[in-house]
């Protein structure tokens, strides 16, 4: 179960209805509320509505092509994959929001997965986090010095998070629904991500991206896994990759050669 181990772990990923309908009657929070403080309840905007299946990855990834052209990326057939559920311990948190609020500390779901650099209140990117979740007493006796996070970071994430708020976010002058947004950033890293014979004369570009990106080549292990199933570390730079990629789109000094890199063009008047 990653790193939501255990029946703790659960209520992270999908709460069984019974707790959920007693928490709301016993607390006075709206139910939908705290259905969406789950994964679960951020169905389908950020996840699929079924469960995992051996589709489920090609059916998230490749509904759209951004920097690559159409059926350039393999068909992958992974059973348990879910999209943004990391299977490695990369529990995140903004320094800022923990050290102007009191125990018991608040968490986002957010910080929970490999989806987001930085707190858009803040402007400071995540510290990775060694204590479970809502534990901070380490923090309190030694914060970390907050790290400003880079203007392509900060408006990436801005986007992620006006998603998750409002369910659409703006982009290039359009507004596109979340479900579009979040699949639209995991292809992207999908792309990036994508083996040399994938990429075939795109490889060039791809490398280009990451070295703009401030890396010498595509970091990660020789062998392909899905940008889930990485190490925290690794997971951080392919999300600056992706937001160094999104800004050069947007510049125009980056052509995609998939149709969907049109969303990142501005709107023709």
């Amino acid at each position: 179960m990653g790193f939501w181990p255990g029946v703790a772990g659960d209520l992270d990923i999908c709460p069984p209805d019974r707790f959920a309908c007693e928490l709301s009657e016993r607390t006075g929070v709206d139910l939908e509320q705290i259905r969406r403080m789950s994964l679960s309840g951020w169905s389908p905007w950020l996840i699929d509505p079924i469960g995992p299946g051996p589709d489920t990855f090609t059916d998230y990834n490749q509904q759209f092509s951004v920097l690559l052209g159409i059926g350039r990326r393999r068909v992958r057939e992974i059973p348990s994959w879910l999209p943004w559920r990391s299977t490695r311990p990369a529990l995140r948190a903004c320094p800022q929001c923990i050290a102007t609020s009191q125990a018991p500390y608040p968490y986002q779901l957010l910080w929970l997965l490999p989806l987001t650099l930085s707190c858009p209140l803040h402007k400071c990117l995540l510290e990775v986090r060694g204590n479970p979740v809502g534990q901070f007493a380490d923090w309190e006796h030694k914060r970390p010095v907050p790290k400003p996070s880079s203007p392509t970071v900060l408006k990436m994430d801005a986007r992620t998070w006006q998603a998750m708020a409002t369910g659409f976010t703006d982009l290039q002058g359009r507004r596109i629904h979340a479900e579009t947004w979040f699949r639209l950033l995991r292809t992207i890293i999908d792309e990036l991500e994508a083996t040399i014979t994938e990429c075939t004369t795109a490889a060039r570009m791809i490398t280009a991206i990451w070295k703009d990106a401030g890396y010498p080549a595509r970091v990660g292990p020789l062998s392909w896994q899905p940008h889930e199933s990485y190490p925290v570390d690794v997971q951080v730079r392919a999300l600056q990759t992706a937001a160094t990629a999104i800004c050069l789109l947007e510049r125009g000094t980056l052509t995609g050669r998939g149709p969907d890199a049109a969303f990142f063009l501005p709107l023709e008047s």
